[in-house]
């Protein structure tokens, strides 16, 4: 029986894929070299791991894996398994051809460096504990234990030790069976440096898994003079927003899905639903899960196909008003649009963007655009919300020079 594995890499890299042949394991060099350079993207791998293989009941086969990250930190959670059948042999069904492949092979992962393995990432597991099947919640890969999940920290690299094992119980039906084995890494970006000092990485400092600080920041550093400084303030002392932990709010970086389903349950009151399961497959950060199955429950942000959501992608502005107005339950009145932009504005958001102009919560660009597709800042958020909640009205309203993403009317 012949198989091959593909290291593919998915999630941040969702396109991205390495093929990889086997070649002898030496005790100080791995077989397969991954680099994700500084752009972010995987280049071609250099060396072999596995392919034609002949397998039969109790081989074993090792292999080591270098991840050498160039890029941002990465966090890996998750390992998965994709089998595709391409040869059985004659006179034996498919269907059972392929359970028995997928009970009978077993795989073990161990992280360290070097010859050091000292982590076990999987232990034993068959091909079926580890099928991944999109839009199958029941066949998602092995999401690893918080122990067991690792980062990849900038200029570094993992070493990831595989053991693929044929059991000594495998019958006559996987005899002549040829199959394609793709092993599939989930890669997170983590939106945390491994320098926080690099000019050139200028990223938000948490990690994805750490909720923001609960207690409003009191010294603000990157707020003084900005056109939203007040209604920042504002949502601060209303408990809205919180606040990096590093006393920062970063206004005019994108907002993310993610950050924005939080933003909206805080301002909205809603309880977070801290279930073991979302009605997402795809990857929700542990510190806004409570609020994306909140809002998503509350059909406020309704995901994409198949399942996912999205959190780490950043908001448009035609979407942040689309999910602002059906959470705050605004009257869909329709409104003759001025902006100049206006036949760019998706049909699914039009009318949520017509009630926002209607109820007064937004308006225009300076040049009479109103960008529907771009992100939306978090000022630009904050500052809808602020109006949404009635405490504009709290601070004075003063007009700054830099409104370069100002969303709301002029006051």
């Amino acid at each position: 029986m012949q198989f091959f594995i593909i290291v593919l890499i998915v999630g941040f890299f969702a396109n991205d894929f390495i093929e990889a042949t086997y070649a002898t394991m030496t005790q100080n060099n791995p077989n397969v070299i991954i680099t994700i350079n500084s752009s972010g993207q995987v280049q071609p791998p250099e060396g072999d791991l596995f392919g034609s293989v002949l397998w039969y009941p109790g081989r074993a086969e090792n292999g080591i894996i270098r991840i050498r990250n160039d890029f941002k930190r990465m966090k890996i959670t998750n390992m998965a398994i994709d089998v595709d059948m391409r040869k059985t042999r004659d006179g034996y069904d498919p269907d059972r051809v392929y359970n028995s492949f997928i009970d009978h092979m077993w795989l073990t992962v161990k992280k360290g460096k070097l010859t050091i393995f000292d982590k076990d990432i999987i232990d034993s597991k068959t091909f079926r504990d580890l099928l991944y099947t999109a839009g199958n919640r029941q066949q998602a890969g092995v999401t690893l234990a918080d122990s067991d999940q690792f980062y990849i920290d900038k200029n570094d690299y993992v070493d990831l030790k595989y053991t693929l094992l044929m059991d000594e119980d495998s019958g006559n039906e996987l005899q002549s069976l040829s199959s394609k084995v793709s092993f599939l890494i989930n890669v997170n970006e983590l939106s945390v440096p491994a320098d926080p000092s690099d000019p050139d990485d200028p990223v938000d400092p948490r990690d994805p898994e750490e909720p923001l600080e609960e207690e409003p920041i009191e010294i603000i550093p990157d707020i003084a003079g900005h056109w939203a400084h007040d209604c920042i303030v504002t949502l601060l002392k209303h408990g809205i927003i919180k606040g990096y932990p590093d006393n920062r709010i970063r206004p005019n970086r994108p907002i993310t899905r993610a950050e924005a389903a939080v933003l909206i349950g805080r301002a909205l009151e809603l309880d977070e639903q801290n279930k073991l399961f979302s009605s997402y497959i795809d990857y929700i950060p542990g510190w806004a899960k409570g609020y994306i199955i909140a809002v998503s429950e509350k059909e406020i942000f309704k995901g994409y196909p198949l399942k996912r959501f999205k959190a780490n992608k950043n908001i448009s502005r035609q979407e942040m008003v689309t999910v602002l107005i059906r959470g705050f339950k605004k009257e869909l009145i329709d409104e003759e649009l001025t902006f100049t932009d206006k036949d760019e504005i998706g049909e699914w958001a039009l009318e949520f963007v017509k009630a926002g102009v209607h109820h007064e919560i937004l308006a225009g660009y300076p040049d009479k655009s109103f960008k529907p597709k771009n992100d939306i800042t978090r000022a630009e958020a904050f500052t809808i919300i602020c109006k949404l909640l009635g405490l504009h009205d709290e601070h004075t309203d003063k007009v700054f020079e830099e409104r370069e993403s100002i969303i709301v009317p002029e006051s």
